[in-house]
């Protein structure tokens, strides 16, 4: 069953597992995630929020929302001119104690392009990462494989971009039950028709680019 794109949510079948899918671009996301009063919302500005629920989620099978979650990066200085300062915000989940609490931990190093550091990193179970694929948009990598020789990293997007100029000759594969239907308009914005993207996809494992390593960590409850 194919996914309209203005849904806010679903359930993606996984390995076994159901995995919820924020889809930013839904008007239903009215938390104000602004900067200095710019008018914006989650659903303009929220995939750095969106990709850390659904990292923790893979962590933990606890599915945070992504308003308290923005609450929480406004508060610690994480909300930035162009969308979510992902240094800023997790080094300040860990310091007020939010990332503790939630099972993960932050070691402060900021924006890296290190990939062999990235897939050593994956290499561990549960551990994930922020990062980009193309300038300008974050997604969640949740696990990593090799196939045929070649390394592979699994991205969840809350903005399905599987199908976009940039990052569509990089996916290696789709999971099915993820797929996405989207408007495509004509340059006066007229809806002529629609199209297929993936919300859960792979690619090749040296596409990501200033990646975000997040550290799997036991809950407190957990112990």
């Amino acid at each position: 069953m194919l996914f309209p794109f203005t849904s806010k949510t679903r359930e993606i079948a996984f390995e076994g597992r159901l995995l919820r899918f924020c889809n930013q671009k839904s008007d239903d996301w009215t938390h104000p995630y602004e900067y200095q009063n710019n008018g914006c919302d989650l659903s303009d500005s929220g995939c750095g929020i969106f990709s850390l629920v659904h990292c923790v989620e893979w962590m933990h099978g606890v599915r945070l929302d992504p308003d308290d979650v923005a609450d929480v990066s406004v508060s610690v200085g994480g909300r930035g001119d162009d969308g979510t300062d992902r240094p800023a915000m997790l080094q300040g989940m860990m310091d007020c104690g939010f990332a503790r609490e939630n099972g993960f931990r932050y070691d402060g190093e900021g924006l890296l392009n290190d990939h062999e550091k990235l897939w050593a990193h994956m290499a561990v179970p549960g551990n994930t990462a922020l990062c980009n694929l193309r300038v300008g948009h974050i997604v969640a990598l949740l696990k990593s494989r090799e196939v045929g020789g070649q390394r592979q990293l699994l991205v969840m997007d809350c903005a399905v971009e599987s199908a976009a100029e940039k990052v569509r000759d990089r996916v290696c594969a789709v999971v099915p039950g993820s797929e996405i239907v989207f408007p495509i308009k004509n340059r006066r914005g007229v809806v002529t028709g629609a199209g297929v993207s993936h919300a859960l996809f792979w690619v090749e494992a040296d596409l990501p680019r200033d990646f975000t390593l997040i550290t799997r960590t036991n809950r407190p409850e957990a112990r």
